[in-house]
């Protein structure tokens, strides 16, 4: 497959598809950073939001039992 620099953007390239590649390894390196960083917020939260709802629901058993 042969690759042809994307014109005025360094480290760019298209393939013979016209599918345009990043060639340059430390913004590949720091986009998968950010998503792995994004990942792990979104898992935080979303165990916070369980623990929460777990609450929400012990309080619920502890309130019917008064």
């Amino acid at each position: 497959m042969s690759y042809r620099p994307v014109e005025g953007h360094p480290g760019l390239v298209k393939n013979n598809q016209g599918i345009v590649l990043n060639t340059n390894k430390d913004e590949i390196a720091a986009a998968r950073a950010r998503k792995a960083a994004r990942k792990a917020k979104e898992k935080e939260l979303d165990e916070l939001k369980n623990d929460v709802s777990e609450l929400k629901d012990m309080m619920k058993q502890i309130l019917e039992k008064l």
